[in-house]
Parts: C-alpha cells; sequence; structure tokens
C-alpha cells in the first residue's frame, strides 16, 4: 500500500466504505434470514407435535397399533415431515412412519413450552410431544379412582415424535445467499465506475504535476507545466514553475561555486592520502605492540620461572640438612614466598583468561589472620630495608574462619602491599581489615592498604587499573614493575563479587580500598576464636588461665593487635606506658609470667635498652621481644641481651602464640610436634581404601604409599572392578583415577553413588592431568575432591584425614620435607632422561618401590606407545588421549622429567582439541620413548637408584 499510486489510493477510499457497508448488511440480512428461516421450521415441528399428540390420545389408551399407524401415514404426507414415531409411557416404539430417526445430535434437547422436547440433528429437527389422558373419558374402562386422579394431575400415556428435514430450509437460505451476493456485487460494481471516474479526473492533473517535477528533479529546469485552469492544481503548477525558475538561476551561481570547490577538494584529498598512509603505519605498528603484549607474559613467565625453580628446588635440598630453627625458619619464608610467586606467575599467564571471563576460584576453608600475616611477614623486609613502618589490624567482629581463595586473596594484598611499600621512601603502610555486614553464612570484608608515599594525581588514578599501565613512564623506570599487578587485582576482586577503588593526592600517600563478598565457615570448631593458643599448646583453659602476661608496645595499631590476640586466647594482661612503668609492675607483680616487649630497630646496641633487659634477665622473668627489623644481627643481640625469643613485626598470630607455648608450658615444649595427641578421643581404625588405576606400576605405588601410612588397602584396574569391590567390600574412601579404558572413572563412581548406602563414599580424583578447566568439571560431576599425580605421602595422608577422620603417623619432619606441593623441577633436572633422586621422592624413599616402577614403566612403554602410534595413524583421536594419558600417568611417578614433559604437552594438545601441532607432539613423542628406551639399555639405572637412596640429601 506504501507504493500505491495516487488513483488507486482515490479508488480504495471511495469504494471502501461502500464495500463495508453492502458487506455489512448482506451479511446482517443474510443471518437474519437464516435464523428466521430456521425458526420458522422449529415453530412448524413444534406445531405438528403439539397436534399430533391429542390425536394420538385415543389410540395409545385402547393401544389400538392400526390407528396409530394411519395416523404417522396421514402425518408423513405433511410437507418436510421426514418421518414420525409414536411411543407409550415406557418409551416404547408402538407405530412409525418414514426412516429412521437421525440420532447423531448437535447440541443438546432443548425443553419447549408445554414439555415438548426440540432435538436438532445435521440434517433435520426432532419435536418429541408428551401425550396425555384429557381428551377422552372412558367409563367402562377407567375406575372412579382414575377419574380421583385426573382430577388432581394429569396421567403421561407416551409420546409423539416428528422429524421434520432441514434440506427444503437449506435450500431457500441458499437461495437467498445467492440473491444478496449479487444484488451486492452489482452494487460494488457500479460503485466501483463511479469512484474510477472521479478518480481518474483527479489523478490527471496530479500526475501532470508529478511528471513535471520529475523533469526539474533530472535538472530540465526550463521546463515549464501545464494544467486544467481554474482549479487549485494550476496554483500548485504556478508555484513549481516559479521555484524552477528560481532554481534555474541559482543552478548557474552553484555551478560557478562547484568549479572552485574542487579544486579545493583536490587539494584536501591530497592532504588526507597522507595521513592515511600515516594512520596505515600506526595500526601496524599497534598490532605489533598487541602481539608483543602476549608474547610479553610467556617471555616473563619463562624469565622468572627458571630461577625460581632453581630457588625452590635448592631450597627443598637445604631443608633436608641439619638446620637450626631459625634457619628452618628462613627456609619456610622462603619457600613459601617463591611458591606464592610461582602461583602468582602462573596466574599472570591466566590474563587472557580474565579477559575471556573464564577465571576459576577456589572455595576452600582458612584463616584470615593467618593469612594475612604470611603476606605481611614475606613483605616485611622490604619495608624495613627502606625503614619504613608496617602495621596491620582486624577489626574484632571480623570473622577469621572464612571460605573463599586465600591463594587469590593472598594475591590481592601482596599486589597493594608491595605497590605501597615500593612507592613510599619514609613513614608507614598500614593494612586494615573491617566488616561492612554479615549474615548468618556470608560476610562483606573491607580491606583497606594505606601509605604515606609519593601519591597520585587523578590522571594518573584514572589509568593505574588499565594494563602494563603505571603512574608515568618516570615511575616505570624508577621502581621498576610491569603494570599487570593493579588489573589482575580488579579481576580478582571482581571474581569475589567486590570493587576496588584508589584515593590519593600528590605527596599525600594513597590509600586502595576493596572489598570482597565471602562465605562463612559454618564448623563451629574451626570458627573458635580461642583456639588458635590451645591448639598449639595442646593444653585446656584451665592450665592457661593463671598465666599473667605485661605487655610494652608504644605504637597503638600494634598494642591493639597484641591486646586482641591475648584476649582471644583468654589471657591475662597489664599494659606498661613506658619502661620504668613495666619495671614497677614487675616489681609489684610476683606471679608474672612473661614480658613482651616491642622495640625499635633504631633503638639496637643502645646500652640503655640493654641494661633494660638485663634488668629483666636478672628477676628471672621470660622475655618475648617484638622488633621492627628481620636483621638477624638485631635478632641475635637481643638474644644476647636475655631475650628468650625475639620475633618481627608485624606481629605473627602463629608465632607469638608458639613462644608464649613454650615460656608457660616448658614440659610440653620440646615434644615433637608429631607426638602430641590432636585430642583427648582416641585413635579410629585404620579405614579401608579402595585404590583404583589401569596403569600398574601407578597403582602398585598408591597402594604401597597406603600400607605405608597403615590403612587397610584394596586395588582395582578398572571401574567395573571398583563396582564390584564397593558391593563386597565395606570401603570408607575410593581414589579414582579418571581416564581409564571401557568405563571412565567419572561414571564408575556415577554407578558407585546409585549403589544401596553409597551416595555420600567419599570419592576423590586422582588425575595426572588436571587443569583448572578440569577440576571445576571434575567437581561438579560428583567428585568429592581430587589430587593431581603425583601425589605426596604427606598429601595423602592430608586428604585421608580429611574425608574418614584417620590421622596417620608420617615419620617425616618438617626439616625433612618442606614441599607438599607437586615436583617442581630444576633447570638442570628439566632436561634429564632420568632423575633417580625424583623417582626416590615420588617412591616415598623406598628403594625397592622405585626400581618396581621404573621397571614397570618400561615393561608397558613398548605397548603403549604401540598402541598410541595405531591409533594415530586411524586417527582416533579418542583412543589416542587414553593411551597418552595412561603413559602419562605413569611417568608422573618415575623420574623421567624429559618424556613426562612431552607427554603433558601431547595431552593438553590433544584436549584443547587443537590439530595444527598434533603431528610435532607425536613425533616428540616417539623420539623421547626411543630416547628412553635406549637411555635404560645404555645404562645401569638401578645402581643410580642405589646411589641416589644413599646420598646425603
Amino acid at each position: 500500500m506504501k507504493h500505491w499510486k495516487i488513483q488507486s489510493r482515490i479508488l480504495l477510499m471511495a469504494l471502501l466504505p461502500g464495500i463495508i457497508v453492502s458487506l455489512t448488511l448482506g451479511l446482517f440480512f443474510i443471518h437474519d434470514r437464516n435464523q428466521d428461516l430456521d425458526d420458522l421450521l422449529d415453530r412448524r415441528a413444534m406445531a405438528m407435535a403439539k397436534q399430533l399428540a391429542p390425536t394420538c390420545e385415543y389410540g395409545v389408551i385402547t393401544g389400538n397399533r392400526g390407528i396409530l399407524q394411519n395416523i404417522a401415514n396421514n402425518m408423513l404426507e405433511e410437507r418436510d415431515v421426514r418421518s414420525v414415531s409414536i411411543y407409550n409411557q415406557d418409551v416404547d416404539i408402538l407405530a412409525h412412519s418414514g426412516p429412521k430417526m437421525m440420532t447423531e445430535r448437535i447440541g443438546s434437547a432443548e425443553l419447549q413450552h408445554n414439555q415438548l422436547q426440540l432435538l436438532r440433528t445435521p440434517g433435520s429437527v426432532r419435536v418429541r410431544a408428551p401425550i396425555f389422558a384429557e381428551n377422552l373419558n372412558i367409563t367402562e374402562q377407567l375406575s372412579e379412582q382414575f377419574y380421583a386422579q385426573q382430577a388432581q394431575q394429569l396421567q403421561l400415556l407416551g409420546w409423539a415424535e416428528v422429524e421434520l428435514s432441514t434440506t427444503n430450509t437449506q435450500l431457500q437460505q441458499y437461495q437467498h445467499l445467492a440473491n444478496s451476493l449479487l444484488i451486492i456485487l452489482l452494487v460494488l460494481i457500479v460503485c466501483s465506475l463511479l469512484a474510477f471516474r472521479i478518480s481518474k479526473q483527479l489523478s490527471r492533473p496530479i500526475n501532470t504535476l508529478a511528471a513535471g517535477v520529475g523533469r526539474l528533479a533530472e535538472g530540465h529546469y526550463d521546463h515549464r507545466i501545464q494544467v486544467e485552469p481554474g482549479s487549485e492544481f494550476e496554483q500548485m503548477a504556478s508555484g513549481v514553475n516559479s521555484l524552477a525558475s528560481a532554481v534555474e538561476y541559482a543552478e548557474r551561481d552553484h555551478q560557478q561555486n562547484i568549479e572552485q570547490t574542487m579544486q579545493d577538494f583536490q587539494e584536501t584529498l591530497d592532504e588526507m592520502e597522507v595521513r592515511n598512509s600515516e594512520l596505515q603505519l600506526g595500526r601496524k605498528q599497534a598490532m605489533e605492540a598487541s602481539q608483543m603484549k602476549s608474547q610479553f607474559l610467556a617471555n616473563v613467565s619463562h624469565e622468572i620461572r627458571t630461577p625460581l625453580n632453581g630457588i625452590i628446588g635448592f631450597t627443598d635440598l637445604l631443608a633436608r640438612t641439619q638446620v637450626n630453627a631459625l634457619q628452618a625458619d628462613y627456609l619456610g619464608t622462603i619457600h613459601n614466598a617463591s611458591q606464592d610467586l610461582l602461583n602468582i606467575i602462573n596466574d599472570i599467564l591466566d590474563l587472557s583468561k580474565i579477559d575471556a571471563d573464564k577465571l576459576i576460584m577456589d572455595h576452600s576453608a582458612f584463616n584470615l589472620r593467618d593469612t594475612l600475616d604470611q603476606v605481611l611477614t614475606v613483605l616485611a623486609p622490604q619495608a624495613y630495608h627502606k625503614q619504613l613502618d608496617l602495621y596491620h589490624q582486624i577489626a574484632s567482629d571480623v570473622p577469621l574462619q572464612v571460605v573463599g581463595d586465600p591463594l587469590r586473596l593472598k594475591q590481592i594484598i601482596t599486589n597493594l602491599v608491595n605497590n605501597a611499600v615500593k612507592f613510599t621512601n619514609h613513614g608507614s603502610v598500614k593494612v586494615s581489615v573491617s566488616l561492612i555486614n554479615r549474615s548468618a553464612k556470608r560476610a562483606s570484608l573491607q580491606f583497606e592498604v594505606r601509605d604515606t608515599g609519593i601519591g597520585l594525581s587523578q590522571e594518573q588514578v584514572s589509568r593505574i587499573f588499565n594494563a602494563f599501565s603505571q603512574a608515568d613512564t618516570s615511575t616505570t623506570r624508577q621502581y621498576g614493575g610491569t603494570g599487570l599487578g593493579l588489573i589482575i587485582s580488579k579481576a580478582l576482586v571482581q571474581a569475589m563479587h567486590g570493587d576496588i577503588k584508589v584515593e590519593s593526592a600528590p605527596g599525600q600517600g594513597a590509600t586502595f580500598t576493596f572489598h570482597i563478598d565471602i562465605d562463612i565457615d559454618q564448623d563451629t570448631k574451626a570458627n573458635n576464636q580461642n583456639a588458635p593458643l590451645l591448639n598449639i599448646a595442646g593444653a585446656d583453659t584451665t592450665v592457661l588461665k593463671p598465666a599473667q602476661i605485661a605487655v610494652l608496645e608504644s605504637n597503638d595499631l600494634n598494642r591493639q593487635m597484641i591486646s586482641s590476640l591475648l584476649d582471644d586466647w583468654q589471657l591475662d594482661y597489664h599494659l606498661a606506658e613506658d619502661e620504668q612503668d613495666l619495671l614497677n609492675q614487675v616489681a609489684q607483680e610476683s606471679g608474672l609470667s612473661a614480658v613482651v616487649i616491642s622495640i625499635d630497630r633504631t633503638r639496637i646496641h643502645q646500652p640503655q635498652l640493654k641494661h633494660f633487659l638485663q634488668q629483666l634477665a636478672v628477676i628471672h622473668i621470660p622475655v618475648i621481644t617484638l622488633v621492627n627489623s628481620v636483621n638477624h644481627e638485631h635478632l641475635e643481640w637481643l638474644a644476647d641481651c636475655g631475650a628468650c625469643a625475639t620475633l618481627s613485626h608485624p606481629v605473627n598470630e602463629q608465632k607469638l602464640g608458639d613462644a608464649l607455648r613454650k615460656l608457660l608450658l616448658p614440659d610440653q615444649s620440646d615434644e615433637p610436634e608429631n607426638d602430641k595427641p590432636a585430642s583427648n578421643t582416641p585413635q579410629r581404625e585404620a579405614p579401608c581404601v579402595l585404590a583404583v588405576d589401569d596403569n600398574e606400576a601407578n597403582l602398585k605405588l598408591v597402594s604401597a604409599l597406603l600400607q605405608e601410612l597403615g590403612v587397610q588397602v584394596c586395588s582395582a584396574t578398572s571401574g567395573q572392578e571398583a563396582i564390584d569391590c564397593v558391593t563386597d567390600t565395606h570401603v570408607e574412601m575410593v581414589l579414582m583415577d579418571i581416564q581409564m579404558p571401557n568405563m571412565t572413572g567419572l561414571e564408575a563412581s556415577q554407578h558407585i553413588r546409585t549403589l544401596p548406602g553409597k551416595a555420600h563414599l567419599p570419592i576423590v580424583a586422582l588425575t595426572a592431568h588436571a587443569l583448572a578447566d578440569e577440576k571445576e568439571v571434575l567437581l561438579n560431576s560428583g567428585m568429592d575432591d581430587y589430587q593431581t599425580k603425583p601425589i605426596s605421602l604427606e598429601q595423602l595422608a592430608d586428604c585421608i584425614e580429611r574425608w574418614t577422620g584417620y590421622k596417620a603417623d608420617i615419620q617425616t619432619t618438617k626439616n625433612t620435607v618442606i614441599d607438599d606441593a607437586p615436583t617442581e623441577v630444576t633447570p638442570e633436572q628439566e632436561l634429564a632422561i632420568f632423575d633417580a633422586t625424583e623417582g626416590l621422592k615420588h617412591a616415598n624413599f623406598n628403594l625397592d618401590l622405585a626400581s618396581d616402577m621404573f621397571s614397570m614403566l618400561l615393561n608397558s612403554l613398548q605397548r603403549d606407545s604401540d598402541a598410541a602410534l595405531e591409533a594415530w595413524e586411524l586417527e582416533g583421536f579418542d583412543l589416542l588421549l587414553e593411551k597418552v594419558h595412561k603413559i602419562h600417568g605413569a611417568c608422573r611417578y618415575c623420574g623421567v622429567p624429559l618424556l613426562r614433559q612431552t607427554v603433558n604437552d601431547f595431552e593438553t594438545e590433544l584436549k584443547a582439541g587443537g590439530r595444527r601441532q598434533l603431528p610435532e607432539h607425536m613425533r616428540n613423542f616417539m623420539v623421547q620413548v626411543q630416547a628412553l628406551q635406549q637411555w635404560a639399555e645404555d645404562h645401569n639405572w638401578k645402581e643410580l637408584l642405589q646411589q641416589a637412596s644413599v646420598s646425603p640429601t
């Protein structure tokens, strides 16, 4: 309709009202006439039925069927009557004439006046009338009792039913419909002719105007429009002609202007071509910068991982030697810092995942105070090296036992505190934690990192949360850094349902504030705020209550923190204002158990401080010193002056509690940690643990580790065997390999869940390739926990204790093995075909077990590699992934770093679905398999294992 001509639209306007009125009236009268014909048929049928009923009264009373049949036959001769039926009182037919009545109803029967029943069928109208004994009195046949009853009510003798055909009625309706439509059609034709004539008279001048305007639009400005005079169209034509004259004159001037403009435009176009070339060059440079940024992440990871792996490896080796408590503490700090740095580097590599919204957060229980202490302990040396004070404060209403991702939280705080220390030359750095709101299960916490550094302008604040960006180029040159810390911190805070902001001014320091929503640990035992010292001491409250502690701390924040800890541990204490006040309290309080003194590093080596400490030593009161320094000479000087324990600020809850335990409970201070009972309840019986793995070497190692822990061991090499074992044996925990032939670990676990009484059986996934995404899938698929191969004895013991409550007696100490995480190899080990030390470590330093593991790997390697090669040739990538995963699991425990790394890369590429790099991975895989087999033939690997087992390390 939008593209119709004017004449068509005029026709529509003229015809539309007539069409609507004609159709409306025609349909109304057709419908009304049809309804009248139907009503007329209904009335005729009821009239015939009313006449028929009295006529049949005599025949029904006397039971004379002949009379009734004659009446029915006579009635059939009436117009439209199709059939007639006469019934007795019990609706038994007495006489019938005509075909059988139609029984298919249209609607329900209608009860009309005088008890007539009207019923419609698709082709007829049926009316049934009652026959009453009211017109005839036959005394010789009726008793007086009958007359008495008639006086009261009419007696029903039977029924007379007449069926009228609707054929004639429908024929009349069709005739009326045809006549009506013919009349409507004739009216519409007449109206159309009139409308066409009128529209033609109106459209002719309009078309003339449109054609003239079209000629003008084509540029024929000398054209003039001529229409019939005496109408509005003449005025329109005159106006258009005047406009054409004006346009004709304007066109001449415009042409002159165009020529001048084209000349100017050509000059501008030449200039734009030059600028476009510059933009193309800038775009190319931007793309190259983007590629360089992507390569930057990989390069940073490689360059930092290489020395960091060496630090972690040699720290572990040094920890195995004979070290004193202070050295062990330093080694633990180095190890924790290195491990956190390694995890942060891995997170930096996941920067692209943050942009792709694929960041995965952990969900585990942890202590908020311990997490903050770990961060500040690592960063304290850097702060004290710049002569800065480092404080932290946790509000008393903040829940300490929470559930979330402690590593991500440590990463956020580390980035912010590290930046605060980096950009602060004098003053202090303060970290505070407060509660925003709290419910029964969740809490919203606010973290604030405040420094007295160089500060930021508003323009700098707007840029600092951009990747690879710092305040300005001079900042990068002076302080260093990649500019990734804050953007990663912002992404992590947002992943914890929070937000981060900064308030700063040049020269006035900066305050970074972020809030997160975190779950509260519902374990009442874990949430016992008084537990830290009690757990360390292994004593009850009645033993600790008599303790009296004197505290000398000049800094308000540190004094509040120490007071809060002592309150939590239910210890009585006195706060001293200065050294003289402390001496007076010592003289007055004969029951003091210990003294906690905070000392500024600037007072070290001063005679006054040495004299003061010696005075306390003479009184034989144990002294614990807290100093804002990590300098080993400072700590040794305080110990020489009589301090029983020397700790560094900021106050570490664990270290301070351990020091107080040794002073308050000296009888228990020298007991080995592993000999202390965890509780007064007796140890439970060893559980039965099922180990499931299709690799014989892996299964043997896990079984050996379980036996060393003292638990009952069941083993299975397939999913079906695991199901049968769980069905027939009382198993309390299952260590399930994931990728197995025929039935995967997930399928077997889901089947075990359906067994009676096994719905809540702890099932722990044991996989050699648990990436971040795969771990999430495993937990969402019904696994209770996951462990990554190779699993150490300590990890296995912790896992069993977590899910069964059984605490195994591990015959190792912290100085023996520091790292419980998966093995990180040094650069020298990374290129080794065989590493005997690594193989022994994975076998828990069991020489026979390590020898058996490597022997079984060599025996199965040829068979499994041939199967992988066959799957490769047949392009069966699912089977290839299964074989590669099996070899990968075996390599995890046998000290073959080069083959393990090659198989790990191969499996990663297969799981990623890539195809371009697979041929290269397949070639490397086969080369490394042959290299290992050749090396085993040329070397006495058993002797190497024997030498490694007697090595001092």
